[in-house]
């Protein structure tokens, strides 16, 4: 949202004094106003967005649609001189805060680039798919410098995420947008990326950091970490003397925060490192068919905290040791989950928008890239998120009936990696078929009966 279109708002409002109270609710706004006569009706024949106002006795509601709250946001502080502060839906004293809705607010505004980088690599995916079982004639394709420049141009969004997440998050609550950007893109430094290696220990402070640079990037943590940075700025401006204003703020930030996160990721994913492959090896071999269960239900969570980069390690022994991978048969059948629960959502919105991200998301879930549908879509009902784990555990209890596994690695497992679980002489690909099958009809049957209800 532009701040031209802000302002037209405001006029059309009758400006921020006339204003009592801010809400939002279910993608739209709605500005409660102080006298209706002030109202600038003018303001409607120059701007292409649609407003509804009604006049209810003394009281005057201006409502206008925002999904992806950027008018919420930008007005923020706006009529809190009348004591009735902001409120927004979902956030209430009736329903409290909401994580899940948070993070979801916050990668909203990222799902035009993000989405439109999907299909790029999604495309290019198809390609090499193509290319893989086909002659060799056209593999000099996938060797050209054109090729590899199109798949980077496709994977700098998701590299850059950590960034691009640090910044909305500051835009949303307020708060310096360099610093936030600073942070998000610490572990993209050069230095600190050959530091993490896994060449050498790195110990801060005499405390362990492991050596997985994206378990801190990871988008939970720095929205976490610019969350406690916005807390830190605004405690330090208020009692910060006038010459020093906008100085000491980010200089504590950097000098303190950021430290003082390294100091308790790095000891968290020392432990993780030392326990967490090793336990799920011993489970594996004990309890084969509970564990698939367990691994395609949480693997979303284990996304969203950045856990499933220790499972690469379990892969490729099970790669060496079996000559195939039930853990990334049970990566897909949590990806259609998603995929799944997000369908699910579209069908039930009245709201276009929502709706037409909802599809996109599912079919670029579908197709190998889940954090659209994930973040944008389900984490904004925990019924759908819900859901969506269940389907995954449905479809990983299937698969670890039936031992299903991908006989080749691949980073994200989708419908375009359903060759890779091919097996002369046996019904793998068959059986991977249903479980993918059961997966999305359980998340997206449950999440569309959820939210009928909710509806009635």
């Amino acid at each position: 949202m532009h701040d031209r279109q802000i302002e037209d708002w405001l006029k059309l409002a009758g400006g921020k004094d006339n204003i009592k109270l801010v809400e939002h609710d279910k993608g739209t706004t709605t500005l409660v106003l102080k006298d209706s006569s002030q109202l600038d009706m003018s303001v409607l024949a120059t701007t292409v967005d649609m407003a509804d106002i009604r006049v209810t006795g003394e009281k005057c509601h201006l409502s206008i649609k925002d999904e992806s709250s950027l008018i919420f946001n930008a007005l923020q502080g706006v009529g809190e001189a009348e004591g009735t502060g902001l409120r927004e839906a979902g956030h209430s004293k009736k329903n409290r805060f909401s994580i899940l809705h948070f993070v979801s607010d916050v990668f909203r505004p990222l799902m035009p680039v993000i989405l439109g980088a999907a299909v790029i690599k999604i495309v290019l995916a198809m390609i090499t798919l193509v290319d893989t079982y086909s002659s060799a004639e056209s593999s000099a394709l996938m060797d050209s410098q054109t090729f590899t420049i199109f798949r980077i141009i496709g994977e700098s969004v998701f590299y850059l995420l950590p960034v691009l997440v640090a910044i909305s998050v500051s835009y949303r609550l307020k708060s310096n947008i360099y610093v936030a950007a600073s942070i998000g893109g610490l572990m993209f430094y050069p230095e600190m990326t050959m530091l993490m290696s896994g060449e050498q220990e790195v110990h801060f402070l005499g405390l362990p950091l492991v050596s997985q640079p994206a378990f801190y990037t990871t988008a939970i943590w720095v929205i976490l970490t610019i969350c406690a940075a916005s807390y830190l700025e605004r405690v330090v401006e208020r009692w910060s003397p006038i010459f020093s204003k906008g100085m000491v703020a980010p200089f504590l930030t950097l000098l303190i925060l950021v430290p003082l996160v390294l100091m308790i990721l790095g000891p968290v994913g020392t432990w993780i490192d030392a326990y967490l492959p090793e336990a799920l090896d011993s489970l594996l071999a004990k309890a084969p068919v509970v564990t698939i269960m367990l691994l395609g239900g949480v693997f979303s969570l284990m996304l969203v905290t950045g856990l499933h980069y220790w499972l690469l390690a379990i892969i490729m022994n099970e790669m060496v040791m079996n000559g195939g991978s039930v853990v990334i048969a049970s990566m897909i059948v949590a990806i259609v989950g998603q995929a799944g629960a997000a369908l699910a959502n579209g069908l039930r919105s009245k709201e276009q928008s929502s709706r037409r991200l909802a599809l996109w998301a599912t079919g670029t879930a579908l197709l190998g890239v889940v954090e659209p549908a994930l973040y944008a879509v389900n984490m904004r009902k925990r019924s759908s998120f819900y859901a969506a784990l269940l389907g995954g555990a449905a479809g990983g209890l299937y698969f670890g009936l039936l031992s299903v596994k991908a006989f080749a690695m691949v980073g994200n497992p989708s419908l375009i990696s359903l060759p890779l679980f091919m097996e002369e002489g046996s019904l793998n690909l068959l059986h991977t078929c249903i479980g993918v099958v059961i997966a999305f009809a359980v998340s997206g049957g449950l999440t569309y009966w959820i939210a009928g209800r909710r509806q009635k």
